[in-house]
């Protein structure tokens, strides 16, 4: 069975995105194994509202998605995944809709330990007349958004850039639980900080957050000169 345990233990140096992932785990012994368990825990929220779209219940959609996951990390299918032919993204939708086709109830397996409740709830907001592949997409593309703001917390901790980050951390979460922009004043307050510092560590941070956006993305597609119309497709996506 699949353990979110085992992803929240995952070594930090096998923490990169798709493509470095997918080098890594395109071997055998523990190092691959921890490389493939946290592309499926970067990617299985994706995967999820995928299969629930389909027309699958919470637990058929639970069980059915770690199923997938797991013949991923039982078995060598990341070896017909080759970085000319195009973005993992694809690759993994493709994937997908096979498998979800040939599989819409999948039984006899221990119940799925990483699709929280809170996934859930926010998968039942999601809108009712979008498609499954929009909802996937839409998914991909946040979750290249939480990758990106993890490594730039993971990284510039311990740094004169850590402070900018935590701001930006904390304007984001508000935007996010409010669906408005939080005010100036209340991130001074909160931080402890002059507004107009508030407003210079923001556009330092958004700059930041770019690159980190920008680093996450190429890892998923083939051409990493093509980053920025894949970061146009992902922002598209969140519209």
């Amino acid at each position: 069975m699949l353990d979110g345990g085992a992803f929240a233990s995952a070594p930090s140096q096998w923490r990169s995105t798709a493509w470095s992932m997918i080098a890594g785990a395109q071997g055998d012994g523990e190092h691959s194994r921890q490389y493939l368990e946290q592309l499926c825990r970067t990617y299985w929220k994706p995967a999820y509202y995928y299969a629930r779209r389909r027309g699958m219940n919470h637990h058929d959609a639970s069980d059915c998605i770690q199923e997938f996951f797991a013949r991923m990390l039982a078995g060598d299918w990341l070896r017909t995944v080759d970085r000319e032919r195009g973005t993992f993204r694809g690759w993994l939708l493709t994937a997908l809709r096979r498998w979800v086709s040939r599989s819409r109830t999948a039984t006899g397996m221990d119940r799925l330990t990483i699709v929280h409740d809170d996934v859930v709830k926010l998968y039942e907001k999601e809108d009712e007349d979008a498609s499954p592949e929009h909802l996937f997409n839409k998914s991909w593309a946040q979750s290249c958004l939480d990758e990106a703001l993890r490594l730039m917390h993971e990284e510039q901790r311990a740094t004169s850039r850590e402070i900018q980050v935590a701001v930006f951390a904390r304007y984001l979460e508000e935007t996010s639980q409010s669906n408005k922009v939080p005010s100036y004043d209340m991130l001074s307050e909160a931080f402890d900080i002059p507004v107009t510092t508030v407003t210079n560590y923001l556009h330092r941070a958004r700059a930041l957050f770019r690159t980190y956006l920008l680093r996450t993305v190429r890892e998923t597609i083939d051409n990493p000169d093509d980053a920025e119309t894949e970061l146009e497709l992902l922002r598209s996506y969140l519209s």
